[in-house]
């Protein structure tokens, strides 16, 4: 893939869009490493939470699960995973489509291991 936006990073298999970290950092290398390495601690637990919730028919900590993530992925923004945690919010919430959030889920977990892989190569981040 190749792309001419500094602020994507991408490889075959996830696009990730990092400019609103330099938007709202004014380009401050240090602070978007920190935003960086902040989303990579958080969002491990949060998918870990969301999955067992899922396991557990708590759709309410699906639903709250899927919401912290979508904070978090509308400033490092992964392509397709957005959207996939905002359909996992939504059919948790109002419980009506909960039959879609196995494979939301499922979705959500593969994306972000390839992200991870891809940020920490990009901010020379150590597992």
């Amino acid at each position: 893939m190749t792309n001419n936006n500094p602020y994507i990073i991408e490889n075959k298999d996830v696009s990730i869009d990092v400019s609103m970290l330099y938007n709202i950092s004014g380009n401050d290398e240090s602070f978007i490493c920190t935003m960086v390495q902040t989303f990579l601690k958080t969002m491990p637990e949060t998918i870990k939470k969301l999955k067992e919730s899922l396991n557990n028919q708590d759709w309410e900590n699906v639903y709250k699960s899927a919401h912290f993530a979508k904070s978090s992925l509308s400033v490092i923004k992964i392509d397709e995973m957005l959207d996939w945690v905002v359909q996992a919010e939504l059919s948790a919430k109002d419980e009506s489509s909960v039959y879609l959030l196995p494979d939301l889920v499922k979705k959500i977990i593969e994306k972000y291991s390839f992200a991870e892989v891809l940020l920490k190569e990009k901010f020379d981040q150590k597992g």
